[in-house]
């Protein structure tokens, strides 16, 4: 190592030192860093704190047409990449979170009339006044299916499932109340309600009508290991039962969008009332676990045909889903999962809308638990319009 190295390298500690020094400075707050979580700030009397942390996601995709070669891909995607700023103000009674996406697939709105770019995913403001009882205020998932209440850097195979993208009650803005007791010795129930815009994530043109949602959550074994009931794969190791029930149900009056939160506009400004209903359940014990949904929308008034265009209809998926998935640690680094989906249209939309099958093999080999892993699984989607054979390989850090 030459003089000029020797010095510069003394430099570099001296102010790496000196950062440090500062960052933990008592009279100051201080900072805490651990991978997989994130990098907080923290007042010296911890009534303020700021925790800034993301997540990346690489995926590489190819499909398979067994019928029309011409309509194979392969793709190489950034999925998810994300932003999360959350923390407490003024006190602990109040905390914020906010979420902001920065890939293709994550910003591009799934209605076409809309243009504007959806960086924005959460921002929520929070009030606690005690244990049992929370408020909030903003923009965030709604208490809909266990799927989507799962964070995506959470998820035992590359992405959620066919269920959760036709059923899924997705973001909105609104208020949300939610309640935590303790029944007996261990068990817990918690409902959470919330009532929002019922038109999701951009800002269109409202009716009077809006969106209420109810989801109940009773977990009979006690609480599961650092939330585990919302983290799929036991990588925990629960040594004892674990078990989490939940009930959805959710009314959307007068929405404008086939999905209600998602989807393209119904034509000729028609408004459907949505009426949305769940279960859902999780088990975890020793390495393995099993979840279970089942949903059904209804909408009396879900079928709209354009006026311009008689061939054109934006409908909603009145029907069925079915989601089960199980993955067992066969190491406390590597897990093998299955999946099997399907979604049943009801009668009055099977015009418009195919039932579709979904079985899915996969593998995920945890670096780090969910923060750092690879994960590919192969899926086999069947229905009568089409059947793909479908691979997908992926890697996730969430820091």
């Amino acid at each position: 190592m030459t003089h000029i190295q020797r010095h510069l390298l003394a430099a570099v500690c001296l102010f790496f030192s000196a950062g440090v020094a500062a960052q933990y400075n008592p009279a100051n707050g201080y900072l805490d860093a651990h991978f997989g979580k994130p990098v907080t700030f923290t007042s010296r009397d911890s009534s303020f704190s700021l925790g800034i942390g993301g997540r990346i996601q690489s995926l590489a995709e190819a499909r398979i047409d067994p019928d029309n070669k011409s309509n194979n891909t392969v793709d190489f995607s950034i999925r998810r990449l994300r932003l999360n700023l959350a923390g407490s103000a003024f006190s602990k009674r109040f905390s914020y979170r906010i979420q902001l996406c920065f890939s293709q697939r994550d910003v591009a709105s799934d209605n076409s009339v809309v243009t504007n770019n959806l960086f924005l995913r959460d921002a929520m403001l929070f009030y606690a006044p005690n244990k049992h009882w929370r408020f909030g205020f903003g923009q965030t998932k709604l208490p809909g299916n266990r799927q989507r209440q799962t964070s995506s850097g959470n998820l035992q195979m590359v992405d959620r499932s066919n269920t959760n993208a036709l059923f899924t009650l997705d973001r909105d803005k609104g208020f949300w109340i939610t309640n935590t007791n303790t029944l007996g010795k261990e068990a817990i129930l918690s409902n959470t309600l919330a009532i929002t815009s019922g038109e999701g994530r951009i800002n269109s043109d409202k009716s009077t009508g809006l969106c209420y949602s109810l989801r109940s959550e009773l977990l009979p074994f006690g609480q599961f290991k650092n939330n585990g009931d919302f983290i799929e794969a036991d990588l925990f190791y629960e040594e004892k039962l674990k078990l989490s029930l939940g009930f959805v149900y959710s009314f959307n009056n007068k929405t404008s969008r086939v999905a209600g939160q998602l989807g393209e506009y119904l034509f000729n400004n028609q408004r459907a009332d949505i009426h949305y209903f769940g279960t859902d359940f999780m088990l975890k014990k020793k390495g393995w676990s099993l979840t279970g949904e089942l949903f059904r929308r209804i909408s009396d008034n879900g079928i709209s045909i354009s006026t311009t265009n008689p061939s054109k209809a934006n409908v909603v998926y009145s029907g069925t889903g079915l989601l089960l998935q199980t993955g067992y640690l066969v190491s406390k680094s590597d897990e093998l999962s299955a999946r099997f989906g399907s979604t049943t249209p009801d009668k009055r939309v099977s015009n418009y809308l195919v039932k579709v099958n979904e079985y899915v093999l996969g593998y995920s080999h945890y670096f780090y638990r969910h923060n750092l892993k690879l994960q590919s699984d192969i899926a086999w989607l069947q229905s009568p319009a089409q059947d793909i054979l479908q691979w997908r390989f992926t890697g996730i850090v969430t820091f």
